[in-house]
């Protein structure tokens, strides 16, 4: 799914740099007016920030902080086995989700591990807690062997919804605090990110998910929406 994502962007002009990272910024009193990576400089007009886990990261580099915080968050597939799971089924009462992939993995996961942190390979505990709670819901598993584990990491909010929209800087706008929901909800966020940067205005989906939001008390509470409470 990555990768449809970035061959559309490819094919709409859009260019996509890797292993290039983000060093710092230039500006002019609350402009931001370029990027400085460790590939060079690029100048810009406007600046979004979606680097997920790591967002808190760049605006500490611009001077103001953001009510985040990043977590690692794991995921584990099993061995190939024959079609026996034909659906996705998540369990807020024992906090697991098992699916099975068309290749026959069965992939697994729960909640974030608790500690705040960069590290990619996540706590042991939580895969052993996460594949308990698989072989409860379905014995059978217990059979299964695990093939691999990941992790990445992700930033969530006080309120468990997300940040989309303007900044302090009048060209930067900031799309960040997902949680474990980013990834489903790119699609939609997208055109209302779009939408916020060329109008310079929240679209109507993404007004009530500002960063003022934090001063004014006008949270979005959404700790249950996803049956993962963050």
């Amino acid at each position: 799914m990555a990768w449809g994502f970035a061959r559309r962007a490819d094919q709409a002009g859009i260019d996509l740099i890797q292993d290039c990272e983000v060093t710092g910024f230039t500006t002019d009193g609350d402009r931001v007016t370029g990027v400085r990576t460790s590939r060079g400089d690029i100048a810009a007009g406007k600046v979004a920030l979606c680097a997920a886990g790591h967002t808190s990261v760049l605006t500490d580099l611009l001077g103001f902080r953001v009510p985040l915080q990043s977590h690692p968050l794991q995921a584990l597939v099993s061995e190939l086995l024959e079609p026996v799971h034909p659906t996705v089924v998540m369990s807020n009462a024992i906090h697991v989700y098992v699916s099975q992939a068309h290749k026959g993995e069965l992939v697994m996961g729960a909640g974030i591990d608790s500690y705040n942190g960069y590290g990619q390979r996540g706590a042991f505990h939580i895969v052993e807690r996460q594949m308990a709670a698989a072989v409860e819901l379905f014995p059978v598993f217990a059979r299964a062997h695990l093939l691999r584990t990941w992790g990445g990491i992700v930033d969530t909010t006080p309120d468990a919804s997300p940040i989309v929209g303007r900044t302090p800087y009048s060209n930067l706008y900031l799309n960040c605090g997902w949680g474990t929901g980013g990834f489903k909800a790119t699609p939609g966020v997208g055109w209302c990110m779009a939408h916020t940067i060329a109008h310079d205005e929240p679209h109507p989906y993404n007004a009530p998910f500002t960063l003022d939001r934090f001063v004014t008390g006008a949270l979005v509470d959404e700790h249950g929406a996803a049956a993962v409470a963050h």
